[in-house]
């Protein structure tokens, strides 16, 4: 009667326990801490899932820099992925996450470990992405208020997408091209000096740099 008993009471409590354990693990492909951080951050769950599937790796907090050029935590995510797919899933993720009001961008191209890391926040104003940065030059005394009111300045002239920034370089792409291309390398130049001096080599490179790529980097080192 007892081993009858027994066999009874596991055959209700096992599916049971099976239940609460399916229950108590993440089933959207998210681990824990993933699902943690989503709720920390604000991020709906499945564009997390989205970006996790894209990028084939995990999830990870985002740090930005504050005033004091300390990094900081951030409202975002941060991915690592091999420079081999590093612009096919960042293209990817720019189309896949604008429809739902997010932006990827290119924060680190590490040549030496041939990983890249890109960072993707919540939002529409493309300058969210210099100010969680704090984008600035002030070794060469341009301020990060001075780095997002040149780039607005150029915005009414011709259009452009921010596609990459850290705390000393930002990185857009041309929708539409500056009509003077040899008068717009020379403000370059006087605005950031080091994106000549430590990059092109010239102003006629830079020329040939923007019409060939569509993009330019600005960069203070």
């Amino acid at each position: 009667m007892k081993r009858v008993l027994t066999r009874a009471l596991c055959a209700v409590l096992f599916p049971c326990a099976i239940l609460l354990i399916a229950a108590a693990s993440p089933q959207s492909g998210l681990s824990r801490s993933e699902l943690h951080l989503a709720s920390q951050i604000g991020f709906e769950e499945d564009v997390l899932l989205l970006v996790k599937e894209e990028a084939r790796s995990p999830l990870h907090r985002l740090s930005g820099y504050g005033e004091d050029e300390y990094q900081i935590v951030a409202n975002g995510i941060v991915i690592s992925v091999p420079w081999s797919r590093s612009d096919q899933v960042l293209w990817s993720l720019r189309e896949k996450l604008k429809p739902r009001q997010y932006m990827a961008f290119q924060i680190e191209i590490n040549n030496a470990l041939k990983v890249d890391r890109i960072g993707i926040i919540k939002g529409t104003d493309q300058y969210d992405i210099l100010r969680i940065m704090h984008t600035n030059g002030d070794e060469d005394d341009v301020s990060h208020e001075d780095v997002i009111a040149k780039l607005k300045q150029w915005e009414k002239r011709f259009r452009f997408e921010i596609v990459g920034a850290e705390n000393d370089w930002v990185e857009i792409e041309f929708r539409t091209m500056p009509q003077d291309l040899k008068a717009f390398a020379e403000d370059v130049y006087a605005f950031s000096p080091d994106t000549v001096n430590e990059g092109t080599g010239s102003l006629a490179e830079l020329v040939k740099d923007i019409n060939a790529t569509k993009r330019l980097v600005l960069l203070w080192n």
